[in-house]
């Protein structure tokens, strides 16, 4: 794309709001007019009101997956994602297999699926929890059933057609542009829903749907198999102004019900991955260095004492965590107080508590990068800019720590930091390992350059904390991802 050329999100979302104005509310009908339309309706969507389990397959886009987690926050990148679900309305079954594809090679292939008994969650790649299961509870499926239907235009609808008060709850609107209706729903729950549709042929634009703060567009209708549905739904969630995701039914299918085989745990999952206990123990684990998490070590964080100064590594990946640490190293170090935190890179997994720090007047160590995507950024309304900030430089020391910031495929600039006098080095997304050590099914690229990078500066290594579940990667697990790795890149080349 030429660099000023405009962007296609943009560009689509100007047009989203073209049919905003076009579809200005005048006003409003009898309940006469509402009564005669939903019957309209009821025939146009007769076919497909019997649908009781279906299977779909879809792939989308996310402009951004969660959050700030861009490769380059100059240049906001998207990602791609395939989704494949069954599910049984009657029964409240469901399969949902998703699988996202980040940069560097980054795989997550995930499972969740409810039957009569219970809901889980597992991975197929073993990306962040390896073997481990995790419980979803029973009202998994509402979840579940909630967002997956607004998916496909004759099931986002139901609500409407099921409604059987619709003195009380449903409303009519003419819009200003020729041919177009709205009618807004009011649920159970006092929500409000506005349904915009083409007159002729019968076709639903757009919804409106407050209760998830979001927006979202339907277009390029297509017939198959029978049943007509748009094959683009394009989302908006909160105040975005570009879609957070544009989703595309590659196949719909009436099914009986869902493959009972998929309905069960496959053989070798396991245990139940407990949520954590919230109580904060620490451990020493180097000169000076201490390990701070809880029963479940979903965040690992590390302390550094030097005198009567502290600084946290991986402190700043929620607001929670970093009112804890900060509170935690209070009661364990009276005498001693919290001077810096060090960010890896700028992603917002990694910053989304970092302005509990600042504003306690602690300083900020990041690489110039980190920094300017920080200022930049919208996470902290422009506060940022007041940010106190010390730069660290790649191949930095000083107090027995060695400060790296490499070029990689996870983010355009990340660091990690060795321990010198220990032989350990703190990161957050240079390795993903579970918890159980298993070995994910796709190791990315840049988990091996940053083991090829690590061995190169021959770093005496005795031990890898990750900010994230596992905080005792051993070198010999190191070996084994590496392996992993070259195994995976010798069979593709073959």
């Amino acid at each position: 794309m030429p660099p000023n050329s405009p962007h296609p999100f943009r560009a689509f979302k100007s047009l989203v709001l073209g049919w905003l104005i076009l579809l200005s509310f005048v006003n409003a009908a009898s309940a006469s007019d509402v009564e005669e339309y939903l019957a309209k309706l009821h025939s146009h969507y007769e076919k497909t009101r019997s649908i009781s389990a279906f299977s779909l397959k879809l792939h989308f886009l996310n402009r951004q997956y969660r959050d700030e987690n861009y490769w380059d926050f100059q240049s906001p990148n998207v990602h791609m994602s395939q989704r494949l679900v069954e599910v049984d309305l009657a029964k409240r079954h469901f399969y949902d297999n998703d699988i996202l594809y980040f940069a560097g090679g980054r795989l997550f292939d995930r499972v969740q699926f409810q039957n009569d008994t219970e809901s889980l969650f597992y991975e197929k790649s073993a990306t962040s929890i390896g073997r481990a299961v995790l419980p979803r509870g029973m009202d998994n499926f509402d979840r579940f059933r909630g967002h997956i239907l607004l998916n496909v235009d004759f099931l986002a609808v139901r609500p409407l057609l099921e409604e059987t008060d619709i003195a009380n709850s449903v409303t009519l609107r003419r819009g200003r542009a020729p041919g177009t209706t709205v009618l807004g729903h009011e649920n159970a729950e006092g929500g409000l829903i506005s349904y915009h549709f083409r007159d002729d042929p019968v076709q639903l634009v757009s919804i409106d749907h407050q209760p998830l703060t979001g927006f979202f567009v339907y277009d390029n209708y297509q017939t198959n198999r029978g049943l007509t549905y748009a094959r683009t739904v394009t989302k908006y969630y909160g105040s975005e102004t570009e879609p957070t995701y544009i989703s595309f039914n590659d196949d719909f299918d009436v099914i009986d019900g869902v493959d009972p085989a998929k309905l069960r745990l496959p053989d070798g999952y396991g245990p139940m991955l407990e949520p954590g206990d919230g109580v904060l123990i620490s451990e020493q684990i180097g000169k000076d260095l201490y390990l701070v998490t809880d029963s479940a070590a979903i965040a690992n964080v590390l302390l550094k004492v030097s005198g009567d100064k502290i600084t946290v590594f991986g402190g700043a990946v929620g607001i929670r965590t970093a009112e804890n640490i900060l509170s935690f190293a209070r009661d364990q170090f009276p005498q001693k107080r919290v001077r810096s935190v060090y960010v890896t890179h700028p992603q917002g997994n990694q910053t989304a508590g970092l302005k509990v720090f600042a504003d306690q007047g602690i300083t900020i160590l990041a690489d110039d990068y980190t920094i300017a995507a920080l200022k930049a950024g919208s996470r902290f309304g422009g506060d940022a800019e007041d940010f106190h900030f010390t730069t660290t430089k790649h191949g930095d020391a000083f107090d027995g720590m060695r400060f790296f910031v490499l070029e990689n495929l996870h983010s355009k600039r990340q660091g990690f930091v060795y321990f010198q006098d220990s032989g350990i080095i703190f990161q957050s997304h240079f390795l993903h390992v579970p918890r159980d050590n298993t070995i994910a099914k796709v190791v990315p690229s840049y988990s091996r350059a940053f083991i090829d990078f690590i061995r190169a500066q021959n770093l005496t290594i005795k031990r890898i904390v990750g900010n994230y579940r596992n905080n005792n990667i051993t070198p010999a697990i190191v070996d084994k991802t590496y392996e992993a790795s070259v195994s995976a890149k010798s069979r593709f080349s073959q």
